[in-house]
């Protein structure tokens, strides 16, 4: 059998939607809103959010600099900064060069900061799956040994979860059962 893009053999892939099968809980039986993507996703939503979240990420602080690497109006930048803000993805944070009257610079929080994993995973999603002619855009290293860094998931045991297949969805506590039809 020819392995697929990830090197699954189609009895391999069938033992996974399988195992994805046996490990399905009664999804219709529970209501999840707000359901916890669709509220990560909200906060990244419209994309100049996004696009703000990531160039802070890499670093950008201050309005001009966002206004150029974004693209965007002024007035569009300054509303994305004050809903990140007011969300506390982002902190405005005082500073003063000399000669020029007292601004903000924009800097991501303790909040910001843990949307890393999830900026990293898109990031290596996009180059795997979308990936551009010219290669990756941007390439992540770690500053103390130069290698690249990635996402990868693991329970809370410590355990690396190799397939969504090995992920067992259930309800939380704050999923409510769904009302009888």
């Amino acid at each position: 059998m020819q392995p697929d893009q990830t090197g699954a053999t189609a009895a391999q892939q069938a033992q996974s939607a399988d195992d994805a099968r046996e490990l399905r809980w009664d999804r219709e039986a529970w209501r999840l809103d707000p359901d916890s993507v669709q509220r990560a996703l909200d906060v990244l939503v419209p994309r100049s959010a996004g696009q703000i979240v990531r160039e802070a990420f890499y670093g950008t602080r201050r309005f001009d600099d966002f206004l150029r690497h974004t693209g965007m109006t002024r007035g569009v930048l300054s509303a994305r900064l004050r809903e990140l803000t007011a969300q506390d993805i982002l902190t405005k944070v005082a500073y003063h060069d000399a000669g020029s009257r007292g601004r903000h610079e924009y800097r991501l929080t303790g909040k910001g900061r843990d949307l890393a994993a999830a900026i990293i995973s898109l990031l290596t999603w996009a180059d795997r799956w979308l990936p551009s002619p010219d290669g990756p855009t941007v390439v992540l290293t770690h500053r103390d040994c130069g290698a690249p860094v990635g996402t990868e998931i693991r329970c809370g045991e410590g355990h690396q979860v190799g397939d969504i297949g090995d992920i067992r969805a259930q309800p939380g506590p704050g999923a409510q059962p769904a009302p009888s039809s």
